[in-house]
């Protein structure tokens, strides 16, 4: 039986089959998610003032409007804010335990999926690695152009967007507009470098396994020699 060509798309799926093991606890919970969009929601609803007064006659419901979108932000998002750093500290608490327990449970299913991949061809492999590794070279150039360094800074370009609404909470329609495009600029940006670095740890991931694979290869070959 022939086996069908390899794929991104077949290794992904067997990535995704992975259960989550000890490291679950990463994961946003549903509650926390529904937060999430909630959070958003009051996002769209605190900017949406700056857009009609410039295309209105500004009036009060448009301060009241921004001031409830932006406290509805606020309480939405403080409990996975709160969330994520009491994670991070009990994961750098535990962080020897509970990396041992993570690479204990990976190690079997990453080890499969090598197995699986080591059934292509060399030609399949090397070409499928090539890929991967150029991609994330474009990726790493392209995030560099937009952002330079600052995604080493980490979620501080979102408080200080925070920090030029608060400051200008009570009255948010008079915040000069180079505040409010510079708020809007920092939050867009740690999305962009969020999503660019989920991107580089899966191309990553995907570069290591076809590496692993090759190698398998390359020693069964010698062994048959």
């Amino acid at each position: 039986m022939t086996m069908p060509d390899l794929s991104f798309a077949q290794l992904d799926i067997r990535l995704r089959d992975i259960p989550d093991g000890p490291s679950e606890i990463l994961n946003t919970p549903k509650p926390y998610r529904i937060l999430n969009y909630i959070g958003w929601a009051g996002a769209v609803t605190t900017l949406l003032p700056f857009v009609l007064v410039r295309l209105m006659t500004p009036a009060m419901w448009m301060i009241t409007m921004a001031q409830v979108g932006f406290a509805i932000l606020l309480v939405a998002w403080l409990p996975m804010l709160v969330r994520s750093y009491g994670i991070l500290g009990w994961t750098l608490w535990r962080w020897r335990e509970d990396q041992v327990k993570q690479l204990d449970h990976d190690h079997p299913h990453f080890h499969a999926i090598v197995v699986w991949l080591s059934g292509f061809s060399f030609e399949a492999l090397a070409e499928h690695r090539r890929t991967a590794q150029l991609a994330q070279r474009q990726l790493s150039a392209k995030l560099g152009l937009l952002a330079g360094g600052v995604d080493r800074l980490g979620i501080l370009p979102v408080l200080a967007a925070v920090y030029l609404f608060l400051r200008n909470w009570k009255d948010l329609l008079s915040m000069p507009g180079w505040q409010m495009m510079l708020g809007l600029f920092l939050v867009l940006l740690y999305l962009i470098i969020t999503a660019g670095t989920l991107m580089r740890i899966r191309l990553q991931l995907y570069d290591t396994l076809l590496s692993d694979a090759l190698e398998r290869k390359d020693v069964v070959a010698k062994q048959c020699q």
